[in-house]
């Protein structure tokens, strides 16, 4: 991002588009790119003057109830919740020891082409909703289940106002990404001047 403002300095952009706005940019280009649905954003958010307070994400280890809490207090419904957890379903695991920064765990181990358990790593779709309903990190014959999503995902499916939203995405990709560029496009505008 820092690339892309030091290109833009200068120009009639340069003013008017901030580093939190490349973020968001990112983030939709990036879902776009995963043949998701494209996200068209306003700009005019403006940098934080440092790093978000702790506890403003929901921890990994969360509740459905502290998940659905958490989001609401920022004005998001239970619906737009299940919504933006599907961005999940793109992504890898990286492997990192805790004790040397940079280095590569020796001896780990990945799933199948570096994926989450939740489809291809470069595929935005509604794939993660389906494998929720199937619950694979209670596979007890593969090692590895546990790895496959968060903790935070695995509470959703269990959770009686969330599942049905979960089986609808399952079914129906297109409500999906009209319901998650809706939530991004708010959540994007969360501080927006």
């Amino acid at each position: 991002c820092l690339q892309l403002a030091k290109a833009i300095e200068g120009t009639l952009a340069g003013p008017a588009v901030s580093l939190a706005d490349l973020v968001m940019l990112a983030g939709a280009h990036a879902v776009w790119q995963c043949n998701g649905p494209d996200i068209l954003l306003r700009i005019g958010r403006p940098d934080a003057p440092g790093p978000d307070p702790e506890g403003r994400l929901p921890d990994e280890n969360s509740s459905a109830a502290l998940l659905k809490a958490n989001f609401a207090d920022k004005g998001f419904s239970a619906r737009e919740l299940v919504a933006l957890s599907g961005a999940h379903t793109i992504g890898k695991h990286i492997c990192w020891t805790t004790g040397e920064e940079g280095s590569p765990r020796s001896g780990c181990v990945t799933r199948p082409q570096g994926n989450k358990g939740f489809g291809g790593p470069y595929a935005f779709d509604n794939t993660y909703y389906k494998e929720l309903l199937k619950k694979p990190w209670t596979n007890t014959k593969d090692s590895m289940a546990s790895m496959i999503g968060l903790p935070s995902d695995h509470v959703l499916p269990d959770d009686e106002e969330l599942q049905p939203i979960i089986q609808e995405y399952a079914k129906d990709q297109e409500a999906f990404f009209k319901d998650f560029s809706a939530a991004y496009v708010k959540l994007s505008e969360l501080g927006i001047r």
